[in-house]
């Protein structure tokens, strides 16, 4: 994994990332076919964005991320029932010789990190027989919204950066083509979508933004373009936030 996720970008996530909302997860974990005696894999899990909602509803969770400072943002949530391991989706395989079959394996925003083809693959010969596996997503990024301060957003960052397109895999292609990676692994699909809207300030934009952009793209330059842009529009600023899971069951 990229040194760009360690230091101050896991300590934003740890700030500035959000939960799966908790009746989400809830209408998640049913759609997995969670039960309280099942154990969960989140696979980059981050600093617990899916772990915490959905440990209510498992009888404990592994948390794999191949960043130390990510595990360390999980670990200070003192989550109780959750096991902090460092691995990534090539560890799956030897995952798989160590546990017993798993209720569930989940990925939140992470997925086009790695080689979609053989992570689910991998993740889908951990499950048990009525297990499922799920891609969790959350978009259009910020600087794509619709909103028009979100597009005041996306004018200062292409003002300092040049164009911002990317969609780190919450676009439909993407979606379709996950889709069609597991119905080929002989797996049950379906796809569901829930939205939320969330009140948001300049610090908090700023924070989301400096945990998404890497290196030193965040300077101090930007940082006063972002709070001139925002200082700008009438408020409140309203991200509307849509969550996407494609749900793949083992009939």
């Amino acid at each position: 994994m990229s040194a760009d996720f360690a230091g101050d970008i896991a300590r934003l996530y740890a700030r500035y990332r959000r939960d799966l909302p908790a009746d989400h997860a809830a209408e998640l974990a049913a759609q997995l076919g969670l039960s309280p005696t099942d154990l969960l894999l989140d696979l980059w899990c981050g600093t617990g964005q899916l772990t915490a909602p959905l440990l209510p509803h498992c009888a404990g969770a592994l948390a794999v991320d191949p960043e130390p400072g990510m595990l360390a943002g999980l670990r200070d949530r003192g989550l109780p029932g959750v096991m902090a391991v460092l691995g990534a989706d090539t560890d799956l395989p030897q995952l798989g010789r160590v546990l017993p079959p798993l209720g569930a394996v989940v990925v939140g925003n992470a997925l086009h990190w790695m080689d979609e083809a053989a992570t689910l693959a991998a993740a889908a010969a951990l499950l048990r027989p009525g297990g499922g596996l799920a891609v969790v997503t959350q978009g259009p990024p910020l600087w794509l919204g619709p909103a028009p301060w979100q597009q005041a957003v996306r004018g200062a960052l292409e003002t300092h950066l040049g164009p911002v397109t990317g969609t780190y895999g919450s676009d439909a292609s993407a979606l379709a083509g996950r889709v069609g990676l597991l119905v080929g692994q002989g797996l049950a699909v379906q796809v569901s979508s829930w939205r939320a809207d969330h009140v948001v300030d300049t610090d908090w934009v700023v924070g989301h933004l400096g945990r998404a952009l890497f290196g030193d793209a965040l300077t101090d330059g930007l940082r006063t373009a972002l709070a001139r842009a925002l200082a700008g529009q009438p408020g409140p600023l309203v991200e509307q936030v849509v969550t996407t899971a494609v749900v793949a069951r083992r009939t």
